[in-house]
């Protein structure tokens, strides 16, 4: 019995120890051969573990990645850097050099930048010249300087109304019109008397040209020449474009009756002449060099009816221009006097611009193209085109009216002598560089001009009248009289091909990225492969050494 209680008592006492033993290993309470207990407290111990030792064997492993990028990198200093076969002195020493390459490159980068963006435009002469085929040949604008026929003045002083008198001293005096028109009879000198008296004073064109030759062909002068009326007065144009291609609404215009004999062509700076343009198309084209394929002209200054002129001299203002602008020739015109013959060579200015300008910012390339400014009046946007509206408009704002050679439409008034003042005050008050008073106004991207060499010989009377017999002129004139008022003209052209300045930049994105890296690659070794490198080390190998490093986790039941 007493062995049998011990027995008992040992089994018992075994079977506290065992659950002592169970009490104490296992905190959770649960039996040790339990599969459930309580797995999401031990997978957050172990996920917290395992993020923990990642973390620091990244840390411990960056310095490793670091000397790996350092010894294998093709900028140069950097190997010598990484490499602990060095003392640390030489190691500090070329990591100084690699530091001070790179700020000397940063600083020539900067200078390259800075002058970009300063000047990032170069005008230079194209390889490609301009044929002679695309050119129109230039506007002409001829004006006689006497200001009213004597006949016609005479008659008006003799039998004119007080008006007409007026009108006639306005054109002769050197008082400007606010001087003269202070009294009642400003009131009545509108612009339809104005204008009445003008083409009624002065020389017609048909009197005017005499004999006109469009390469080599005698042709009628009134399908060559139109009348217009300009700050000089009414003079003759000869090849400008048709009024349907140089205003938005011809329709509206309040001017001289202009016919276009010829197909009319719309011709641009900027565009040139249509594929599908005609050979006659107008403006014309110079069909040839020398003077039997340009344009000869007899002009007649007819000096006894003279009065008053505009200038200091009896003979004719010339002026050459761009086929699409209204000319301004009272100011700009070439001055040729009768008796002589003359030749002027006309020589081109072109220059346009590489399509690739339009990227860069207006105030940086100081030109405009056609498409970025629209004028109100004109369709084809040059530089004195925007000048002349720009001082219409600030004529209207300020006179409520316009000069009658100023861009209009029908509903727009025109300066009377009425408002002599006002327009005589905004010409005194206009600075004299007059591009600042019309800030908007910028160069056209793409412009021709017209320049001219003049050569004049006197004519001689006993050569002039067999000249005169070959043209077959119907006009009876003695010699002395063809000697006295004629002006034998030509305008021709001497090359088949032009210089163009062309416009570009100086530094596109291909040149910028090339002195970049040429800068980079002296001071450092830089280069595309660089890059790659950088962006291999940072992403690529990072991602791979960090998969070779992980650890599997240990089987948990």
């Amino acid at each position: 019995m007493v062995s049998k209680s011990r027995g008992k008592r040992n089994k018992t006492s075994s079977s506290i120890k065992h659950n002592e033993w169970i009490s104490h290993s296992n905190p959770f309470n649960t039996p040790w051969y339990s599969w459930n207990f309580n797995k999401s407290t031990l997978s957050s111990i172990e996920n917290q573990n395992y993020k923990k030792n990642k973390t620091q064997e990244t840390i411990e492993g960056f310095p490793q990645d670091l000397r790996d990028y350092l010894l294998t990198s093709t900028l140069h200093g950097l190997r010598y850097i990484g490499d602990k076969k060095l003392t640390w002195l030489e190691r500090f020493f070329w990591l100084a050099a690699f530091l001070c390459s790179i700020v000397c490159a940063g600083f020539f980068i900067l200078n390259v930048y800075a002058k970009w963006r300063k000047s990032p435009m170069i005008v230079s002469i194209n390889p490609e010249d301009m044929p002679l085929n695309k050119l129109p040949f230039p506007a002409l604008t001829i004006c006689n300087v006497n200001q009213a026929k004597k006949s016609v003045a005479e008659r008006y002083m003799a039998s004119g109304n007080s008006l007409e008198k007026k009108l006639l001293e306005s054109l002769c005096s050197t008082q400007t019109d606010a001087d003269l028109f202070e009294d009642t009879i400003a009131e009545s000198a509108d612009w339809d008397h104005t204008r009445s008296f003008l083409i009624n004073v002065t020389q017609p064109c048909e009197e005017m040209l005499a004999i006109c030759i469009w390469s080599s062909e005698i042709m009628k002068c009134q399908d060559l020449f139109n009348a217009q009326l300009t700050d000089e007065g009414l003079c003759c144009t000869f090849n400008v474009v048709h009024r349907e291609m140089m205003f938005r609404n011809p329709r509206d215009l309040n001017d001289m009756n202009i016919t276009f004999p010829s197909p009319a062509v719309d011709w641009t700076p900027e565009n040139g002449y249509p594929d599908d343009a005609p050979r006659d198309g107008f403006p014309w084209k110079p069909q040839g060099i020398g003077t039997d394929h340009g344009l000869t002209l007899i002009l007649d200054a007819n000096i006894a009816e003279y009065y008053c002129a505009s200038t200091k001299s009896v003979g004719f203002k010339i002026l050459l221009h761009n086929p699409t602008e209204t000319p301004k020739i009272a100011k700009l015109g070439e001055i040729y006097g009768p008796g002589i013959e003359a030749r002027v060579a006309v020589k081109p200015r072109i220059s346009d611009a590489q399509p690739a300008l339009k990227d860069i910012d207006v105030s940086k390339r100081f030109c405009l193209f056609s498409s970025e400014r629209n004028l109100v009046f004109y369709r084809t946007y040059t530089f004195k085109n925007c000048q002349m509206e720009c001082e219409a408009r600030r004529m209207l704002e300020i006179c409520k009216c316009v000069l009658y050679y100023m861009p209009k439409n029908k509903t727009t008034r025109i300066c009377g002598k009425a408002d002599a003042k006002c327009y005589s005050d905004i010409w005194k008050n206009v600075p004299k560089n007059n591009d600042q008073s019309c800030e908007d106004c910028l160069p056209s991207c793409t412009e021709i001009s017209y320049l001219e060499r003049l050569s004049t010989a006197p004519l001689n009377k006993n050569l002039i009248i067999n000249y005169a017999q070959s043209l077959q002129m119907s006009r009876n004139m003695t010699s002395e009289y063809f000697t006295a008022n004629m002006l034998v003209i030509h305008f021709y052209f001497e090359d088949k091909t032009f210089l163009r300045f062309t416009k570009g930049e100086i530094f596109g994105l291909t040149e910028f990225l090339s002195n970049t890296g040429g800068l980079l690659g002296l001071c450092m070794g830089f280069s595309m492969m660089s890059v790659v490198e950088l962006l291999y080390f940072l992403t690529l190998r990072v991602m791979c050494v960090a998969r070779r490093r992980q650890r599997v986790r240990p089987f948990v039941k």
